[in-house]
């Protein structure tokens, strides 16, 4: 969604059209009304008669600009002989050119009336998500950040009338989101001294810990070499330089431009972007704003704040806790999403609690499902196209393979059969995180209704029998804290009890015992239960059953191997289960330092599906002391701290995917220790970057990275997985009398490395005597 130049009218895309509504009449109308193709990114044009889109009329994404009022015909350009996708759709303010990036990491512009586009520059990163283009008030120079070899993002401007980029900051510090002046006389951008340690966002593990201390800094660059700074030395501003707003032709003085940066006084953040306004010398600024504790996978929410040169000491909140939000050209109205509203309000002061609320009821897209799917039938061919990390797509034929299952799609009734059809024709490229789904299709039906209590049953004597009650897990175990049911202080249920009562009615045998469960999820329930089944010496408890027992069973199970572990190994060895490389890395953290004074540690990764690439502890577990500290008191502290124990064995198999294997293929690349288990899934190319969505909200995820082993021999892990140095089945007879070899063989192996590896304390040097 995009304002006009004074908000009062508002461009939405929705479900692939084109919707023009009035802010003031609520008037709606569908500019578009294709349902046979997709319209993305409208952009209304500041002088207010023109919206401007990408459009797969064609059959490829062209730039449309269609005028708003009277009659004209939709100008329509071809960007490039092979189009692709493309986004970030900007105006220039004297609407007569457009910015945009697109999927290939480059930046373009395109003149409106001689309906031709010029590429301005290419990322090399494919992690750069945007460019985020910013015009210059007289529209002749682009300003937008991208990344260069070292990953460093960098400021650029482009000078269109001489067709030359211009770099402005050294490319050696992460600085981003340039935005000019509306007097022309200044360019604003941040700086970041650690924002490079996070670029990589959710796809490493290093990133995602660095995250929420990513901090930035407000800069200006004063443009023209004879104009002043407009704050003096003590950060007060200088009453002698007047900030008016001009959109007459200014020049840029690039010769010597580095040393014209000037610091704002603003607190260092962990600013987002920098929204130029209509006013010369003031600024919107977006701020992501962390909890107060941070923890592995929060995510911060928005504000905005308002900033001005001629108060440089003050930062005013407008906003917080938004969603996704628009400035209208002059700067006076800001368009923002909160709790699935929009609301359209002045930026002069903080709005009050629902002020500028939107009424879009009026806002109306008719569907035609047959010829939407036709449309998504086709974009989801140019989503494997562009998209797909091998540009020969495995060898496959693929408008062949478009030209085959195009027959299949008239006999498609309902959305889920195209799900269906798209599944089974991307699904000859044979690759694992191949996924189609989502989609306008009916809600799923209620959450589970049956309770559980964390327990196998046997019966005896017409009643259910406790065989085995799963017990709380605590802050200390191997898979987490994870309360039980019928493990509770005041709720203790003991193994060979029978159950039999439940809510005052009889529980026998005669039907299922989940039945006497049915609608009780996480509601107390009075239960009976005793060591009897004839009801001596029973008591009532209340409990709350749970609506899964997994993470349960799966903590169970890990505090078993834990114990199983110290005993044969007679407390030696350590034992740490990673439940999946998300939140439960922080287990395998923990239980790294907790078993620093070990010979070795066995880390158990079974049955992880993956997560985010744990490359940061790669490192720590190939940290070695180089020296240490010593004091008058306590231990010898080793440097880098917190080494681990010398010995360390993974334990994998079948069910280890994504994520996991390639912590796996890591491990063993870098040499860390032995693997014990089976071979792993095979499932090692994965998406990771944006990649477009369909227009009724389904989505196409298809692999568009891939992991490989850098002597170009491999891709390592995909269709292959990753075997280990000791193969161990369990076998079927193995888990039901309870044995594990897999971990009984990793236990041998740790004890054998811990003996070629020993602990060697480190010696003190004898204290000096200075005479």
């Amino acid at each position: 969604v995009t304002p006009s130049a004074d908000g009062g009218r508002l461009a939405f895309t929705a479900r692939g059209d084109v919707l023009l509504f009035d802010s003031s009449s609520g008037e709606a109308r569908n500019l578009t009304e294709t349902p046979g193709a997709a319209e993305r990114f409208a952009a209304l044009s500041p002088d207010g008669k023109q919206v401007a889109y990408f459009s797969d009329e064609s059959g490829e994404y062209q730039l449309h600009v269609r005028p708003l009022e009277g009659a004209g015909a939709v100008k329509k350009m071809n960007v490039e002989p092979k189009p692709s996708f493309y986004r970030e759709l900007t105006w220039s303010p004297d609407s007569k050119k457009l910015a945009f990036a697109d999927k290939r990491l480059a930046l373009w512009y395109a003149d409106v009336e001689g309906g031709t586009a010029r590429r301005v520059d290419t990322s090399v990163y494919s992690f750069q998500e945007e460019l985020r283009p910013a015009w210059s008030p007289d529209s002749r120079h682009l300003a937008y950040s991208k990344h260069l070899h070292n990953r460093v993002r960098t400021v650029y401007v482009y000078d269109l009338a001489a067709a030359r980029t211009h770099q402005i900051t050294d490319g050696l510090t992460h600085t981003e989101s340039p935005v000019f002046d509306a007097g022309g006389k200044y360019l604003y951008f941040f700086s970041s001294p650690n924002a490079g340690t996070s670029e990589f966002g959710w796809g490493v593990l290093s990133g995602v810990l660095a995250r929420s201390l990513v901090v930035r800094r407000a800069h200006l660059v004063v443009l023209q070499n004879d104009q002043p700074s407009p704050l003096l030395p003590n950060n007060q501003p200088d009453s002698s330089v007047k900030l008016e707003a001009s959109s007459a032709p200014a020049r840029i003085d690039f010769e010597g431009i580095a040393g014209r940066v000037v610091d704002l006084p603003m607190q260092p953040r962990d600013y987002a972007q920098l929204v130029p306004s209509g006013q010369a010398g003031q600024l919107f600024v977006v701020v992501n704003e962390w909890p107060k504790s941070a923890s592995l996978g929060s995510n911060p929410s928005q504000a905005i704040y308002t900033y001005d040169l001629s108060k440089p000491q003050k930062f005013d909140r407008l906003v917080e806790e938004i969603g996704g939000f628009e400035i209208s050209h002059d700067g006076k109205r800001l368009l923002y999403a909160k709790e699935r509203n929009w609301f359209l309000v002045s930026t002069k002061e903080p709005p009050k609690a629902d002020e500028g609320k939107l009424d879009l009821k009026r806002l109306e897209v008719k569907v035609d499902p047959r010829a939407e799917w036709a449309q998504m039938y086709r974009e989801s061919w140019r989503i494997m196209r562009d998209w797909f990390y091998d540009p020969n797509h495995h060898g496959q034929n693929l408008p062949e393979l478009e030209r085959h299952y195009a027959e299949y799609l008239p006999s498609i009734t309902r959305r889920s059969d195209l799900n269906a059809l798209l599944n089974m024709m991307l699904g000859h490229v044979s690759v694992s995180h191949l996924t189609v789904g989502g989609g306008d299709q009916p809600q799923g039906g209620p959450p589970p209704r049956v309770g559980l209590l964390g327990a196998d049953y046997d019966i005896e004597g017409g009643r259910y029998r406790f065989k085995r009650v799963l017990r709380s897990t605590q802050y200390n175990s191997p898979g987490g804290s994870v309360p039980a049911p019928l493990d509770r202080p005041g709720a203790i249920v003991r193994d060979g009890e029978y159950l039999l009562e439940v809510d005052d009615q009889n529980a026998d045998s005669s039907k299922s015992v989940y039945t006497y469960f049915e609608g009780k999820v996480n509601q107390p329930v009075k239960i009976k239960v005793g060591p009897a089944a004839n009801g001596e010496g029973a008591r009532t408890l209340t409990v709350f059953p749970a609506p899964d027992e997994q993470s349960l069973r799966r903590a169970n199970w890990a505090g078993e191997n834990r114990r199983r572990v110290e005993q044969l190994s007679a407390g030696k060895i350590g034992y740490i289960y990673v439940a999946n490389y998300g939140a439960a890395t922080i287990d395998m953290m923990r239980g790294l330092v907790g078993y620093s004074d070990r010979p070795g540690v066995i880390i158990d990764q079974r049955y992880n599906g993956g997560g985010i690439t744990p490359d940061y502890l790669i490192e720590w577990l190939r940290r070695k002391p180089v020296y240490y500290y010593m004091f008058r008191e306590g231990d010898d502290i080793a440097t880098p701290t917190n080494p681990g124990p010398n010995a360390k064995v993974l334990v994998v198999n079948e069910n280890n995917f994504s994520a996991a294997e390639t912590f796996a293929f890591m491990y063993k690349l870098a040499r860390v220790g032995p693997l014990v288990g089976t071979r792993t899934g095979g499932g090692g190319i994965g998406p990771y970057v944006y990649t477009p969505g369909l227009i009724d909200g389904g989505n196409v995820q298809l692999p568009n990275r891939a992991a490989f082993n850098p002597d170009g021999t491999t891709f390592g892990i995909e269709n292959v997985g990753i075997t280990p140095d000791f193969e161990v089945e369990v076998t079927p007879r193995d888990f039901m009398a309870g044995r594990d070899p897999q971990l009984e063989k990793a236990v041998q192996v740790a004890l054998a490395e811990a003996a070629k590896n020993p602990i060697v304390a480190p010696k003190r040097p004898r204290y000096p005597i200075h005479k």
